[in-house]
């Protein structure tokens, strides 16, 4: 029987916001800068050559960073018109393309976490009136990128405000309970960034609520990660820097690896806190990745991986492509989202899990972190 496989971390969007316009991050990645569709995403997947293998069930869809404004002196709708316009796009597919809405699991949306705890109480409103109650129903979560804050002072200011620590504490008690998707970077942020981290979750989780929000990290391998006050997922394994290790035998004489490695272990303690297995292209190289060698690739990131296998263990770990980022350096340009899989898939092996295990990092930790309806 194929394996069923839930994508954790996916980003969409249509012509009309493919452009600087839409997403400003655009005008320095232009190779994005055209239409990146469901149906586009599981061509992709689908071609791989061991696609026999297993089936795509769900996918999370997560926000995309869309343009909006910073001044805040006109109406919310106005200012984030760009995210706004980002939740009528899923909703045209929740509502419009029934095939496509059944594989949309989960959607994790992007909230005004730097605004305060009113103008998040309103974007709450706005956003549910927005989706429409079918569309609302796959809102999972939500997410608020802090690696671009490069400022320490800044950062700090943030994210240790009772404002942003009230938020982060009330999203594990809202309605379903939502999961919060953290973003930073060890890579190219600074190693301070995930150090200040720690110190924001004591102050979540010391005292908080009974049912703790869901934190989230991707990108556990540099710095962008997912969270969620009951469940927090680190995004894209927190970013860390690979493109300085010559040799995987080497890196636990780093101190930049040891300061990431301390930090990993300290998100583990959290028990509502999940990693994703996601965005290491993106660290691996300052262009393209030369290699699309399976085994060459699994062993360049094994020191990362082998601590947060060691710290999470596979029920509070996901795997997630972040399609179609990463593409950008990936060692196959648009055929990379097959090499990736196949890599989560050589970690698992080598590492001796069993089909269980394999099962929870493949979609069972996802559906249970997102609260994803799988039947």
């Amino acid at each position: 029987m194929p394996e069923t496989i839930i994508d954790s971390h996916i980003h969409l969007w249509p012509e009309s916001a493919a452009n600087a316009e839409g997403h400003a991050w655009m005008a320095a990645v232009p190779s994005l800068a055209k239409q990146h569709l469901l149906q586009e995403y599981l061509e992709v997947a689908r071609t791989s050559k061991n696609s026999k293998d297993f089936t795509i069930l769900k996918v999370v869809y997560i926000e995309t960073d869309r343009r909006y404004s910073s001044d805040h002196s006109q109406p919310l709708e106005e200012w984030a018109s760009g995210p706004l316009n980002e939740i009528k796009f899923l909703r045209s597919i929740i509502e419009g393309h029934p095939e496509d809405a059944t594989m949309l699991g989960g959607i994790v949306l992007w909230a005004p976490m730097h605004c305060g705890e009113a103008v998040f109480d309103q974007w709450l409103k706005l956003a549910e009136q927005t989706a429409g109650e079918l569309t609302w129903q796959r809102v999972q979560g939500f997410r608020f990128l802090l690696q671009a804050i490069t400022s320490r002072s800044e950062f700090e200011k943030l994210v240790f405000s009772q404002d942003f620590i009230r938020i982060l504490r009330k999203l594990g008690t809202t309605g379903k309970g939502f999961t919060f998707d953290v973003g930073i970077d060890q890579h190219n942020g600074g190693a301070w960034q995930l150090e200040v981290w720690k110190d924001v979750l004591s102050r979540v989780f010391d005292g908080g609520p009974n049912r703790p929000t869901t934190i989230i990290m991707s990108k556990s391998f540099a710095s962008d990660r997912k969270f969620s006050v009951l469940n927090d997922p680190p995004d894209h394994l927190c970013k860390p820097n690979m493109t300085r290790v010559a040799s995987p035998s080497n890196i636990s004489s780093l101190a930049e690896f040891t300061a990431w490695q301390e930090c990993i272990r300290n998100f583990a303690s959290y028990p509502s806190v999940y990693m994703k297995l996601s965005g290491a292209f993106s660290e691996m190289s300052k262009g393209r990745v030369d290699s699309s060698s399976v085994d060459h690739l699994a062993s360049q990131i094994r020191p990362w991986v082998d601590t947060v296998f060691d710290a999470f263990r596979p029920g509070r770990i996901m795997f997630g492509s972040d399609w179609p980022v990463c593409n950008i350096r990936g060692p196959a340009e648009d055929r990379t989202w097959p090499i990736w899989k196949a890599i989560v898939t050589k970690i698992c092996d080598d590492r001796g899990l069993g089909q269980g295990e394999k099962g929870l990092i493949f979609g069972g930790t996802a559906a249970g972190a997102y609260h994803l309806q799988t039947e």
